[in-house]
């Protein structure tokens, strides 16, 4: 599985099994009936299957959430993680591209990883989205304060 993997210049695999990566969880990312839905640890249609999280090792919870409720095209609710042993387990792995070249007129969150779902069947998709759902609400949500957005006083 990995023997297939290419990794881009800037980018290496994540290895340290105990070492959480987060999630933010934006409105869409909810069900009906206001729970976080499987799909939103799953790529999007607008991420080429490589969904964001972000390195405990090099930002906190609270950072995450803060960069993202600031510079995204939606605000955080929350934060849940997954460990890189759990992704592991689940046959996949997690890639650091932080270092990686940033696209002119894009932004990166600091710390930022994903979750290589690239190749994956439908079936696997949506399996390997419902173990990591399984395995971050096992964990449950990671405290950090509602953010406030620029220009707000309040959140």
């Amino acid at each position: 599985m990995i023997a297939d993997l290419e990794l881009l210049e800037g980018e290496q695999l994540m290895s340290t099994a105990e070492e959480l990566v987060f999630r933010q969880i934006a409105p869409h990312m909810l069900s009906d009936d206001g729970k976080i839905a499987t799909t939103a640890f799953g790529p999007n249609t607008s991420d080429d299957n490589k969904p964001s999280y972000s390195r405990s090792s090099l930002v906190s919870a609270q950072e995450a959430r803060d960069w993202h409720t600031q510079n995204a095209s939606s605000l955080s609710l929350g934060v849940w993680g997954v460990t890189v042993g759990e992704v592991i387990a689940s046959e996949r792995h997690v890639v650091d591209d932080s270092a990686c070249p940033v696209p002119e007129g894009k932004k990166r969150a600091p710390g930022h990883c994903f979750v290589d779902f690239r190749g994956l069947s439908r079936p696997a998709r949506k399996e390997l989205r419902a173990r990591l759902h399984m395995h971050a609400m096992e964990r449950g949500e990671i405290p950090t304060e509602s953010t406030t957005e620029d220009g707000q006083l309040f959140a």
